[in-house]
């Protein structure tokens, strides 16, 4: 059985709900992962009826979620800041458990001037593991994102150590690590079984050269890290990341998210078979 495969709310801002879901079945995708926070489709100030719909909807549609994208921080210097982050990863814990979502996304944030990840690692630590006091409760995953100063994998690699519940995991998006220098291997090497799910964009050149492209018309070791993760017997799913939220000036989603499934599944058809 060829691994699931979703497509991230970010590439569709202007979608409704209802035409993210057809749209989603139509197109042939697996299920949905949802944008959370001010600018998303879904957040924790959705009612319980909006809660019980979208599941519904999602189930009559033979679609699944994948995970809700909060949108926290873990790294403040202020102590009550960090306190209402984690209240807030309950928050979308909750929401996540109500559409039979798998996982919440999390983000670790962005350091100050004067922090250093080093520094940061404890109080990172502490948060999550406040928020996976949660998680037991509602059975919902906390998916970690290696992002902002904690862009490569390797810098999750304390953070999963010192985490060892089931319940906590990484979202290895291998764009964002080859955009910082860091190859298919290495992502495998520091995150290992750790993974949640697999985020899919393609782009190329590095750094501040880093421009976004169709999937499968970049450099990013896209078919490599496939091959890698079937030789470790993953077992989770894929969920396209088309960042037309943030760069308007890429293909809308109703040609790019047909595109990028057809070479997504095609590279896995030919990796499972």
């Amino acid at each position: 059985m060829l691994p699931r495969v979703t497509f991230s709310t970010l590439a569709c801002p202007h979608w409704s709900i209802e035409t993210i879901v057809a749209n989603a079945r139509a197109m042939g995708y697996d299920g949905i992962e949802w944008r959370g926070g001010a600018d998303g489709h879904i957040n924790p100030n959705a009612t319980r009826d909006e809660r019980k719909m979208l599941r519904e909807r999602m189930r009559d549609a033979n679609l699944f979620s994948l995970a809700v994208t909060s949108y926290t921080n873990f790294v403040s210097d202020d102590a009550n800041t960090r306190a209402a982050h984690v209240d807030d990863l309950k928050k979308y814990l909750d929401l996540a458990a109500d559409l039979d979502a798998k996982f919440v996304r999390v983000f670790l944030g962005e350091l100050a001037p004067h922090q250093t990840r080093a520094e940061m690692y404890p109080r990172i630590v502490e948060a999550l593991q406040q928020g996976m006091e949660h998680t037991r409760q509602v059975g919902v995953g906390i998916a970690v994102e290696h992002h902002d100063d904690f862009v490569q994998t390797a810098a999750l690699v304390p953070i999963l150590d010192a985490l060892t519940d089931v319940y906590i995991g990484a979202v290895w998006d291998i764009a964002n690590a080859h955009r910082a220098n860091e190859s298919a291997p290495d992502g495998i090497r520091n995150l290992g079984e750790r993974i949640s799910y697999v985020q899919i964009k393609d782009g190329i050149g590095r750094g501040t050269a880093w421009r976004l492209t169709n999937v499968g018309e970049g450099d990013v070791e896209l078919r490599q890290a496939i091959e890698l993760l079937h030789a470790q017997n993953y077992r989770g799913a894929f969920s396209v990341e088309w960042e037309y939220a943030w760069h308007p000036e890429l293909a809308p989603p109703e040609r790019a998210l047909p595109h990028a499934l057809e070479h997504l599944r095609a590279w896995l058809q030919q990796t499972w078979s």
